[in-house]
């Protein structure tokens, strides 16, 4: 009985907050170019090994490849992009895309974070930090 009241209080805790080193880690940005520039001028700092892929880039994007901040993939989506990655950032608002990358995602092992849907990231993020 006691053993049962105990349980009731240590009630699972689905978030846990933390900091990730990503100094090390592959990490790639998708979406298009004004959203995954947001995402790609914080995360440049954060880790050597930065790609973004969009069809397009912008001009912030292009000259942070120029800078050797990150490697940009001016593309369509492709699954082969994925290979290799150890976190991914799915900024895109294309359902059909969110699906496939989260996909993949689960399928490969690859830490996900899917902006605005929480359903289908790995983990929560303070998007303060991705403000302009």
């Amino acid at each position: 009985m006691d053993r049962d009241k105990e349980n009731e209080s240590q009630a699972p805790c689905r978030l846990l907050p933390v900091l990730i080193d990503l100094s090390e880690k592959h990490v790639c940005v998708i979406g298009d170019a004004p959203e995954a520039a947001r995402y790609a001028r914080y995360l440049s700092g954060c880790t050597r090994y930065l790609s973004v892929l969009c069809e397009e880039g912008s001009e912030e994007l292009k000259t942070l490849a120029e800078e050797g901040c990150l490697s940009l993939l001016e593309q369509p989506y492709s699954r082969e992009v994925l290979f290799g990655m150890d976190i991914v950032f799915c900024v895109s608002g294309s359902e059909p895309l969110i699906s496939d990358v989260s996909a993949i995602c689960r399928t490969m092992g690859i830490t996900l974070y899917t902006a605005g849907r929480p359903d289908k990231s790995d983990f929560m993020l303070d998007t303060d930090l991705f403000s302009d």
